[in-house]
């Protein structure tokens, strides 16, 4: 059993966090990715879209900055999950990354 107050039984005996702490957690976890995505963009190593488009960058570097962006959104989202004990719902998802 967890003795963490946030975290309260259900009809079923299960543990599971409360909303508010929940929000809490997303919310950290979104201003942590954004920085980091900003991080990419101001060091080049996470490229704008419309300057593939524009051939300002290669396909490659485009692949490569979308690996980073999946990698960075599977990191929080495994964060999500050590620190809820479940798996980000798909609206959680869209919630914290859009």
């Amino acid at each position: 059993m967890n003795n963490n107050p946030i975290y309260f039984k259900d009809a079923s005996g299960n543990e599971i966090i409360s909303s508010k702490e929940k929000e809490k957690i997303m919310r950290e976890i979104e201003v942590k990715t954004e920085n980091i995505i900003l991080t990419g963009y101001k060091t080049g190593k996470i490229v704008n879209p419309i300057n593939a488009i524009n051939g300002k960058v290669t396909k490659t570097e485009l692949e490569k900055s979308q690996e980073t962006l999946m990698s960075i959104m599977k990191r929080g989202a495994q964060e999500f999950e050590s620190k809820v004990g479940r798996p980000m719902t798909y609206s959680e998802m869209r919630e914290m990354y859009g």
